[in-house]
């Protein structure tokens, strides 16, 4: 319940700073690439039962931030309203965040391709980084799959860290596809 009244808030509260904010036919990749921070205080609904904060509450704290840099986007950019899917998801933990820590969860583009778009997203607590997370969504609407090019995101733009994680995903999907197709 927790997330979704955070949910709700953040996109009141979006849609109120939106109305400020020019539309325009292009986005410049600085507007792209430039950084989503929310800030969170750890709750009761947010624990887990070993007394910190348990691994599905990272993930919506990503897709709170994904959800927001896609509606800003769409909005800047003056189309409809994009979706988003999930496609790969990894988040290492550094250190664990406890009950009343205030979260600061930053996320950012790293890159894509004609396909995907990748984010990275950092966890700090007093400034102190607690995890680190990449992301890998597709944008979908009601016709289905929509290349990143929708959000002016031409040709292909990955680092060393995009490749090595995708050429791993490969990796896993080949041994596990010759197991399971004989």
């Amino acid at each position: 319940m927790n997330m979704l009244l955070r949910f709700f808030i953040m996109i009141s509260l979006l849609k109120r700073e939106l109305k400020l904010t020019p539309k325009h036919s292009t986005l410049s990749q600085s507007e792209l690439q430039a950084p989503i921070t929310q800030h969170y205080s750890i709750l009761p609904q947010d624990m887990g039962w070993r007394n910190h904060l348990p691994n599905y509450r990272y993930l919506s704290f990503i897709e709170l931030n994904i959800t927001n840099w896609l509606i800003s986007c769409c909005h800047k950019k003056g189309i409809k309203m994009l979706r988003w899917v999930m496609a790969m998801q990894e988040v290492v933990y550094l250190k664990q965040v406890s009950f009343l820590d205030k979260l600061e969860v930053t996320s950012r583009l790293l890159g894509w391709d004609e396909k995907y778009l990748y984010f990275e997203h950092q966890f700090f607590v007093k400034q102190q980084l607690r995890a680190v997370g990449l992301t890998k969504i597709i944008l979908v609407d009601a016709q289905g799959k929509r290349a990143p090019s929708e959000l002016d995101l031409a040709g292909v733009n990955l680092n060393d860290i995009i490749q090595t994680w995708n050429a791993n995903q490969d990796a896993i999907k080949a041994k596990f596809a010759k197991r399971y197709t004989n």
